[in-house]
């Protein structure tokens, strides 16, 4: 059986890690590709990929709902942060209308991992170990986060991706200026930049983990850019027993190290950006499709690969007929 699926935001890395995983399985795949912009570079590989409305407009829903229903698509892998809290809203109706398999948790799960605050709650709540937190609701707030970690702390946006909207608090002065400010939070700071933490689970059908692979990685603009696989079984079994706690198919999770353990301060509710790498490890999209589509039952994957991973660019080239060809075709959607 031919399986179409289609990725959302291949301009991104992201989906292009995604792209990136399907094309290492072994199962006959078509995959789809949108983007919202025409100097999205993977919308040039070949004549399955279409430009996109903005999610944030009223005509994306209708656009993938056109799109899956015009190429009998499959599977639906959404990878754009600002797009996953609207495909979680409208998953039934996508899927009730096209028959397709929308790879993305219900709103309580996305909520919880998009609001750092509710992370927080959550991770605490469930006795996992994770950075104290607090809203600068009044004085008091601050007072009592100061009292118990001292400085410097961190103030971050409740709801933001990647490294924006992070400040570094090192005076009482500079927390104060947060009081009221609700959708920020302030964070104990955990301090070492050495030793950042991210890590992907995939859960199966039956909610218990299938594939997790934890990464000591290095930034670069808020994506990873060099990484080693961490093999350590009781860090590598938390971090399953925190996604299956969340529930969600596949989650990233972000950590920083606080002495020896692992504090977790961070999810991503849908594919991460190391995904491609993650695959050398387990293929949580070709999983996916394995599990939706011909209903096979997923094992746990047993790989202890060593490794370390090095991102590189690469070049992707268009003409104009191209670009054309892409609009043209995106235009009878």
């Amino acid at each position: 059986m031919s399986i179409k699926v289609l990725v959302s935001g291949v301009g991104g890395d992201v989906a292009q890690g995604v792209v990136k995983s399907l094309m290492k399985s072994s199962l006959d795949l078509k995959i789809f590709k949108t983007c919202a912009y025409y100097n999205s570079s993977w919308l040039y590989v070949d004549d399955l990929s279409f430009k996109a409305p903005l999610s944030a407009s009223d005509e994306y829903i209708p656009f993938i709902i056109r799109l899956i229903k015009k190429f009998g698509i499959h599977v639906f892998l959404p990878c754009v942060d600002s797009e996953i809290y609207k495909i979680s809203q409208n998953k039934d109706l996508i899927e009730r209308e096209t028959g397709v398999r929308v790879c993305v948790g219900d709103l309580k799960q996305i909520n919880i991992c998009d609001d750092k605050y509710l992370t927080f709650e959550f991770l605490l709540a469930n006795k996992f170990k994770t950075p104290l937190s607090a809203i600068p609701h009044h004085i008091e707030d601050i007072d009592r986060i100061i009292e118990q970690v001292g400085f410097p702390l961190i103030a971050k946006k409740r709801r933001s991706q990647g490294s924006k909207d992070i400040y570094i608090i090192n005076t009482y002065g500079e927390a104060r200026n947060y009081i009221g400010q609700d959708d920020y939070i302030l964070q104990e700071f955990l301090r070492s930049d050495e030793d950042e933490y991210t890590c992907g689970v995939y859960l199966g059908d039956d909610g218990k983990a299938k594939g997790c692979c934890l990464l000591r990685r290095e930034l670069k603009n808020g994506s990873t850019y060099r990484a080693k696989r961490v093999v350590n079984s009781g860090w590598v079994n938390r971090m399953c027993e925190i996604a299956e706690r969340l529930g969600l198919k596949y989650v990233n999770i972000q950590a920083r190290k606080k002495g020896d353990d692992l504090y977790v301060f961070e999810f991503n509710g849908r594919f991460s950006g190391t995904t491609g790498i993650i695959s050398r490890v387990f293929n949580a999209p070709e999983m996916y499709a394995r599990e939706a589509i011909l209903g096979e039952e997923i094992e746990w994957c047993d790989n202890s690969d060593d490794f370390i991973v090095m991102r590189y660019y690469e070049e992707i080239y268009a003409t104009s007929s191209d670009i054309e060809a892409a609009r043209g075709r995106s235009e009878t959607i």
